[in-house]
């Protein structure tokens, strides 16, 4: 059993969190692995159309998690439209996670991972008045370039697969955003788990053949070149448009 997302609009939703609810402080961490919150980080990125499943509804009655819809929802899209009035509807009398990004940690997410960067804080827009600080300035400059290049990655696979497969798409492009900035290729921190060995080509074309297989040869070096050079356009990729192409011999499960 794990973390479900939901994507329908509108739906069911729980109205407080469940006994055993990972966004509860005191309930007990390690009971999904890291994994599942490394799927889940892009529910509370900014404009997020999918929500934070609860792990307690049944899957053909999937409802949205409350602990979710009190401190990760304040930025995705479809809550924002169809959501409840969680001011009146939704409500916990135990202490919850202050944000996903909290959560995450706290069930073995590394702090500094690359998904992590785009989540937005359960925090409103901040006022006039309210000032921010440095490390908030510089994680929010790190999801604004990663959200961008998920962006740009989708529209490139739309454009060569076709819409058919629907939101798997997003996800692989949020996937390959995040290997790029863990590998110091976009302009955020590296990801300390990557030795930033690979060059950027290399690293979308492996993303490549892991999608689709390597049957078509040298057609993914050049649909990874493509790719490259439109992230480099929109100035995300470390080392600009005129960055080296090199192509060191390609591992046997790739030739």
């Amino acid at each position: 059993m794990g973390v479900v997302t939901v994507s329908s609009p509108g739906g069911a939703y729980q109205v407080e969190p469940c006994l055993r609810c990972p966004w509860l402080l005191d309930s007990p961490v390690g009971a999904f692995p890291p994994e599942v919150f490394q799927l889940s980080a892009h529910t509370t990125y900014d404009q997020a159309t999918r929500r934070f499943g609860c792990h307690a509804s049944k899957p053909d009655e999937p409802k949205t998690c409350a602990g979710f819809l009190l401190h990760g929802a304040a930025h995705n899209l479809t809550v924002r439209m169809y959501g409840p009035n969680i001011t009146s509807d939704v409500s916990s009398d135990r202490p919850l996670y202050a944000n996903y990004r909290d959560m995450a940690i706290a069930n073995g997410v590394a702090p500094d991972d690359p998904v992590l960067a785009p989540c937005r804080d359960a925090r409103p827009y901040l006022d006039e008045d309210a000032t921010t600080s440095a490390a908030d300035l510089a994680r929010d400059r790190a999801a604004a370039t990663v959200a961008r290049a998920v962006r740009i990655i989708r529209d490139f696979i739309v454009e060569s697969a076709g819409m058919d497969l629907g939101e798997p798409m997003t996800a692989d492009a949020t996937l390959l955003a995040g290997r790029l900035a863990a590998a110091g290729h976009l302009t955020v921190p590296p990801h300390e788990y990557y030795s930033g060995s690979e060059s950027a080509v290399e690293l979308i074309r492996a993303f490549i053949v892991e999608c689709v297989g390597s049957d078509t040869g040298d057609e993914m070096t050049h649909q990874a070149e493509q790719m490259r050079q439109r992230i480099a356009a929109a100035g995300l990729l470390v080392g600009g448009v005129h960055e080296p192409v090199r192509m060191k011999a390609a591992p046997d499960q790739y030739k």
